[in-house]
Parts: structure tokens; sequence; C-alpha cells
């Protein structure tokens, strides 16, 4: 998606491009300390524990996605369900845009500048009264429904999107979900499936919850490869247990050989939503490497635990549970490094270059011997956990937790990070950041 951000440039507000389907690069460390003007969810009785899932934005408007029905911005308190739109620049919550969502949830958020548009994925059912299963194109000002996009699909659950222009100069809404194929690539203007992806995504994990679904994708910011997971064990008949990676062609995408073997073996957790365990994935600003997050409960097996002080000594098919994975574009036999929380899920992931930033409901990280939130480290080399609660990030070279340590206290954690060039937006179901309120909503400013 084509996205804008704002930067103070000599003194003056400017407005920067940002390319499409890439990772934002940062040279700076980010501050600890939010900016104060983000408005702020209000637990209700309907949705006492609200949260923000998803993020879009064009130019310096935000579009903020999740579960809540109240939000406030300074004195003022507005009924938004689902949905909302604010001044990446002081807050100021949109009168205007004001859609009314029937469902569960908002999930994802796509955006297109060119033509003022918002696209909407979840598991809702109709917006404003119009019948609108998991996906609706809003324009970006009024909230109003575009009618001329209908997807080619009438029931389930959108959880990310991205819309991207291929080398052949065509525009293209990637969907992913557990509706029919799993992902699609529509036509951004009418939801006509165009064709360029058809892969039948098949075989659900043993026990895992709910049917086949892909989670979540990221596409490299040369629009050459996209990295999925999900609960799935074949695509297109070929073993590929929780992930794929896939080349992205001028008319159509075809199956890559990438797959790290260690993805096939099982976590601890028996539970039905931690079986299919992969979760979050970007990509470097560089395209070389992406990253992966995870839940699923660490392994209690040493053979299956990646050590930073063995580096090339580990044992192979060591397993990203509950932990952050960071993977290598020319090499799938093996992790560049894994940082695990010790046995709490990490939910979502964005690589700026300085740093890996990640959100679950973790309280470590630095923790390959921890177990069940316990806070060992490497009891072997001495190494301590170092202490994150629900947010931190990764020194892309090391693989070790960096000094960033804001800290938000969450019950599910956080699924939501946007990168831009001023900053990370964090979305999350906190009603703190680095200690001062901001429910669900915060901004932590790149440092100068």
């Amino acid at each position: 998606m084509t996205l804008l951000s704002t930067v103070l440039v000599g003194g003056v507000l400017c407005a920067l491009p940002l390319a499409a389907g890439a990772s934002i690069e940062h040279t700076t460390d980010l501050s600890q300390n939010a900016v104060d003007y983000t408005p702020n969810m209000v637990p209700t009785t309907a949705v006492p524990h609200p949260r923000v899932d998803a993020y879009g934005m064009i130019g310096d408007q935000m579009f903020a996605g999740g579960e809540f029905d109240s939000v406030a911005q300074g004195p003022s308190t507005f009924q938004r369900v689902d949905l909302l739109s604010f001044s990446g620049l002081d807050g100021t919550v949109s009168t205007s845009f004001h859609p009314i969502i029937t469902g569960v949830q908002v999930w994802a958020i796509a955006t297109d500048a060119a033509t003022n548009s918002v696209y909407v994925g979840g598991d809702f059912t109709t917006v404003n009264g119009v019948k609108r299963a998991a996906l609706v194109k809003l324009d970006a000002t009024s909230g109003a429904v575009d009618t001329r996009f209908t997807p080619p699909f009438h029931a389930g659950r959108v959880t990310d999107l991205q819309k991207i222009i291929t080398s052949d100069g065509t525009t293209r809404l990637l969907v992913a979900g557990n509706m029919g194929k799993r992902l699609f690539s529509l036509n951004p203007a009418t939801g006509v499936d165009d064709g360029y992806m058809n892969f039948a995504i098949t075989d659900p994990i043993p026990g895992a919850w709910g049917h086949e679904a892909v989670y979540h994708f990221a596409v490299d910011p040369g629009r050459t490869h996209l990295v999925a997971t999900g609960n799935f064990q074949k695509v297109n008949a070929q073993s590929r247990t929780r992930f794929f990676m896939l080349d992205l062609g001028a008319t159509s995408a075809t199956l890559d050989n990438w797959y790290y073997p260690g993805f096939a073996k099982p976590c601890t957790s028996t539970a039905p939503r931690r079986i299919a365990y992969l979760q979050g994935v970007d990509w470097s600003p560089s395209g070389d490497a992406f990253d992966i997050t995870a839940t699923g409960q660490i392994s209690l097996g040493k053979e299956n635990v990646w050590y930073q002080r063995l580096g090339s000594k580990n044992l192979p098919n060591t397993t990203v549970c509950d932990a952050v994975g960071r993977f290598n574009l020319n090499d799938y036999t093996k992790p560049a490094w894994i940082n695990y929380t010790g046995g709490d899920s990490v939910w979502v992931v964005t690589d700026t270059g300085k740093a890996v930033y990640t959100q679950g409901h973790y309280k470590w990280m630095d923790n390959p011997d921890g177990f069940s939130s316990q806070g060992f480290g490497d009891k072997t080399s001495g190494a301590p956990a170092a202490q994150r609660r629900g947010i931190g990030a990764i020194d892309p070279a090391t693989g070790l937790a960096n000094s960033w340590d804001p800290g938000v206290r969450s019950a599910m954690g956080g699924k939501a990070l946007l990168s831009t060039r001023s900053g990370l937006w964090v979305g999350n179901d906190s009603a703190h950041f680095g200690g001062e309120p901001h429910y669900g909503i915060a901004f932590a400013p790149l440092l100068p």
C-alpha cells in the first residue's frame, strides 16, 4: 500500500512517500516516551478490554482497527465501533469517518492514497447496513461503503491485507484468511479475483483450532517474495507445514522451494490455539532476511532450542516456539538467530533495520532456558534473561534484546506495529506505555 509519513525537515512539516510493501528503515533509536496527544480506548460494559489490532495511514491520517466501542481524545469521548480515524499529528478524532460495523472485530487494514480508500478486513458481517462479510472498501474521508468493490467470498475471517504493485505494473490487493482458497489477489477497484494467486492451501494441522487459514504474510521491499504463516500442512500438494514462501512474478505467483524443516516440529503446548504456532512476519529493509514470531510454549528438550553462544554449532531444526526467529533468504537450513521469551507468545514483528520490534504477552527476552514465564536466560553461559514486559526490541545483528524497554502491561498482548519514517505506532490492549496512560494506542517517535 502507498503510505505517507510526516517528518520535520528544516522546521517545515513535510510528507514523505513510503514504498509499497516495504519495511521502513530507521537509522536512529526510538524514544521510550510516547507522544501525549494520541486517543485512548475506553473500557465499557460491552467491551471491557478494548484493543487495537491493525493500523493504516494516508498522509497524516491514521486508521486503527480492533475491538472497541468508545474512544477518548482530550476531554471528548466518541462512539466508534472497531474502526477509528484520527490525525497522526495531534490525535484529533475524525467526525466524518464513522462507519457502523456489525460483527466481531477488525483484524487488518490497507490503504490507497491515490483513491482515498481504506480496505478493512475482519470477521464482521455488515458495514453501514450493507452486507460485507470479512472485507470492505471505504471512502477514507466519509467512511461510506464502496459498493463497486465486491469480494469473491460471503463469509469467513480476513486476517491480513496488503496492496502491492507487481513488476508488470498491475496493482493488486492481497488478502489472507480462512475463506475459500485462503490467499487471494483481488482487483482493488472491483474486488474480482485477478487469478494472480492460485494455490491449494490444504490439510489443517491435527488438533489445531479452526480450519485451514493463512494467518499473516509479508512482501519483501523488492516485491519479489512473499512469506506466510498459518494452519496448513500442504501448498499445491507439497509439504509446507505452518509456513510457505512464494515467488512474485509479473502475472502469477509460484511456490518457492525455501522451507525451514524446524517449522514442521511441534511446540510443547497441546492447546488448540497454540498448535499452529507461527504468527507474525516481516522482512528486513534490505530484503535479504525475514523475521517470524510464534506462540506454542517453548520446548523442554535442548535439542530443539537455539543458543546464541553456540552459533553455527547449534543442532539442526531448532524450533521457533514462544520466540522471534530471523532467517536469511539464501539459507533455509538454519536460523540466523532465535530469541526466546521462555514460555510466552510473541504475536507481531516489524523490522526497521536498526532494530527488530516485537509485541506479545511475554515477560522476558534472551531466555532460551526459561519455561512457563521463568526468566533463567542461558544457564550454561550464565547470560541472564532480559526482562521485557509485552514489548521489546532486538539487535538484528546479534539476536539479543537491546536497551529499548518502554514496557506495556496487557492481557493478550499487542498485535499491531506500524513503522513510519518518524517513529513506530503501537497497538495493543494495554492501558499504559512507558509508565504513562496510553490505552490501546501509542506512538514512539524517533530520537534525534
